[in-house]
């Protein structure tokens, strides 16, 4: 596994299953997180893929993940497969995992992290300046779009 990049955290007042019904549906994606305009593909079942198409402040382009690990209402780890936006080329095992942690049955904590390797000298010195916060930003962003949704 990379590096761990970002990490943000959040409580949020909903039942555990709530929100892992929300993290884990291909058709909420885009209520989610900030730069999908569609997705296709599966987010509930190891070892599926989904495809994001992506807006990323007028970039677009395709990303497709893959998730590599799922424990039910604990866990997801996802893995780029492909992408057309260049992230593939500029991170080395990139990462992207959540974690759910019941705190009482109406509140849960998750946990937004992101692992990856800059994988050239500029992107090397690209994520000391920006790529870091800019990934942490995004998923408190996430996280947030998770809570509002949870907390309807």
């Amino acid at each position: 596994m990379g590096k761990l990049q970002a990490r943000n955290e959040i409580t949020i007042n909903a039942p555990i299953g709530g929100i892992w019904t929300i993290i884990t549906d291909i058709n909420l994606l885009h209520k989610i997180n900030p730069g999908v305009i569609r997705a296709t593909g599966r987010m509930d079942k190891q070892g599926e893929t989904r495809t994001c198409e992506m807006d990323n402040k007028g970039r677009k382009g395709t990303m497709t993940e893959k998730l590599v690990e799922l424990v039910h209402e604990k866990k997801t780890v996802w893995v780029i497969e492909n992408d057309t936006m260049g992230m593939a080329k500029m991170l080395k095992d990139p990462r992207f995992c959540f974690y759910l942690e019941k705190i009482d049955e109406d509140k849960t904590r998750i946990i937004n992290e992101s692992y990856y390797v800059p994988a050239t000298f500029v992107a090397k010195i690209m994520n000391v300046l920006m790529m870091k916060k800019m990934m942490g930003r995004i998923q408190g962003k996430i996280l947030s779009n998770i809570k509002t949704l949870a907390e309807k």
